[in-house]
């Protein structure tokens, strides 16, 4: 397959490429096709998501995220503790927040507070349009801002939650006016 980042149909029906696959290139946008890629041998192959974690963000690193396979929905910005004014991407469905390197969003700046993995999930729900924040496998607690989160509670936008000593400012970009 090609070592570009452009989405492919691929197809027994479609004209024989280079090296014998049968490809269709029809961009990068999710759901383009026509009726002919319609048989049971037909394939979409996006090119693989590479992630940032906070090590690359102090590096200077670029995601190269595909766009289609998981665009951003909101930010969750450090406004007090080890990384303060860094940024890290949320995606649709849940974001587990740790600093191990095994989550969707890793806060590796330092702060050991923090659990290895799950400490908390920040969850979008594209349907409902809406976003919630849930305590997860950690033994420290989450709080947005005071009030520790003892089952799922509904964020609007704005809300601090404070993992550990850091402390982060929650961003919405997706939510009842927007939606990709």
């Amino acid at each position: 397959m090609a070592d570009d980042d452009t989405t492919r149909i691929v197809s027994r029906k479609s004209s024989v490429g280079a090296g014998g696959i049968a490809t269709s290139v029809v961009g990068k946008t999710p759901g383009m096709g026509s009726a002919d890629h319609d048989d049971s041998h037909t394939r979409l192959y996006r090119p693989k998501r590479t992630t940032l974690n906070s090590s690359d963000v102090l590096s200077g690193a670029s995601a190269g995220d595909d766009f289609t396979a998981d665009p951003v929905v909101g930010w969750l910005v450090i406004v007090e503790g080890p990384g303060r004014g860094q940024s890290v991407t949320l995606g649709y469905g849940m974001n587990g927040i740790g600093r191990g390197g095994g989550d969707r969003v890793t806060l590796a700046f330092g702060d050991e507070e923090i659990s290895r993995h799950s400490h908390a999930m920040l969850t979008y729900d594209g349907k409902g349009r809406k976003f919630y924040i849930q305590h997860g496998d950690g033994a420290n607690l989450t709080y947005v801002g005071d009030t520790p989160v003892l089952q799922p509670r509904e964020l609007t936008g704005r809300e601090v939650i404070g993992i550990g000593k850091t402390k982060l400012c929650f961003v919405p970009l997706c939510g009842p006016d927007f939606e990709w």
